[in-house]
């Protein structure tokens, strides 16, 4: 994306070039401090999904500025980029299966902590391969939602059994994706049911993990059963039910060339529609009707709202993840004011 105009420090952040992604830091920190207090009352540990923002600023206050606390990325080159920015318990997603990714792995050995989840034999193969520094490794389960994973618990002992063979190799524990909500209570029940199986044969699961990154949660946390150790999620930090939004992309209403329509500079290339339009956050009787690439087509009751060129209007994406990684940097606001501007590290780290 085009680099907007920079604006000093302390500037109302309506005063912003547009469109322009920004982040309200007191709601963001309320948020993450909110969420980890009351997965630790039923004893879970949050793990943040960094790869949902990409940006080494957040993910410190995600962790509370402590480099040992766990991280899950998606991919190696995330684990690059958040590894060089000082983090030292990286969890990654995507298994090695490239001679890139091997490199990438043998550096990524140096960091403190380095876990790799598995899905199938052949990782393992791959795993073989490479020395140095202990890896911990998770296997990967399969539920409703998610049908890549170790199909029999026969399968994860044989496979536990061929990683006690390999020293620089230690098994970690089992996780699981839980890609709809409807799905959660199952995705959570097939774990349970691998790590008792596991249990009853003498080994060990220190980490039962429920990946629910991309799903939004309304505070369902006591609906997960007892023997999940942690949850990862991406989207907790931003996420709210009110119209105090978290994040949001600010765009500037460009024309009127009707009564109930407005153009705005923001389109598909500043805001992503994959997962659906964006919401409008601060004119409750506006809404966005579709978007081109670099234009949003807003519609509305002219009787109750008056729209005028210069107005700015507050977009609430439909994914998060997406759009982040649409921006270099992200737009800081505390009390309206720009307090800081910060890089979205791994932004196109996709590999």
């Amino acid at each position: 994306m085009e680099r907007p105009v920079s604006k000093p420090i302390g500037q109302h952040f309506l005063d912003l070039d547009t469109p322009a992604l920004i982040v309200n830091n007191s709601r963001l920190r309320t948020n993450i401090e909110n969420t980890a207090e009351d997965l630790m009352k039923i004893g879970i540990k949050l793990i943040p999904n960094t790869a949902t923002h990409g940006t080494s600023g957040i993910a410190r206050t995600q962790t509370g500025y402590n480099p040992k606390s766990p991280i899950f990325v998606d991919t190696f080159q995330q684990a690059e980029c958040f590894f060089q920015a000082g983090f030292e318990n990286i969890i990654i997603q995507a298994p090695p299966v490239s001679s890139r990714k091997i490199d990438s792995l043998r550096h990524l050995q140096d960091s403190q902590t380095l876990t790799l989840s598995i899905s199938n034999v052949s990782h393992l193969d791959v795993l073989k391969k490479t020395h140095g520094r202990r890896i911990s490794v998770l296997l990967k389960i399969p539920n409703k939602s998610d049908s890549v994973g170790f199909k029999t618990h026969e399968e994860l002992i044989k496979l536990i059994e061929n990683m006690e063979t390999l020293e620089h190799l230690r098994f970690e524990g089992l996780i699981t994706n839980a890609n709809e909500m409807e799905s959660m209570e199952q995705a959570c029940e097939v774990l349970i049911s691998a790590a008792k199986y596991l249990d009853s044969n003498s080994i060990s699961s220190d980490q039962r993990l429920l990946n629910a990154s991309n799903l939004i949660l309304e505070k369902e946390f006591n609906d997960i059963p007892k023997g999940i150790t942690g949850l990862i999620s991406g989207t907790y930090p931003f996420y709210t039910a009110t119209q105090n939004t978290v994040c949001s992309v600010i765009s500037t209403v460009m024309s009127t060339p009707e009564p109930g329509k407005a153009f705005v500079d923001c389109g598909q290339k500043a805001i992503s529609i994959d997962q659906g339009v964006p919401s409008v956050i601060n004119y409750p009787d506006a809404e966005i009707e579709k978007m081109s690439a670099e234009h949003g087509y807003v519609i509305f009751d002219s009787s109750k709202l008056n729209l005028q060129i210069g107005d700015k209007i507050l977009l609430a994406p439909a994914s998060y993840s997406d759009t982040f990684n649409l921006y270099d940097f992200v737009n800081i606001i505390e009390e309206d004011k720009l307090q800081s501007i910060i890089p979205t590290d791994s932004r196109g780290a996709f590999k």
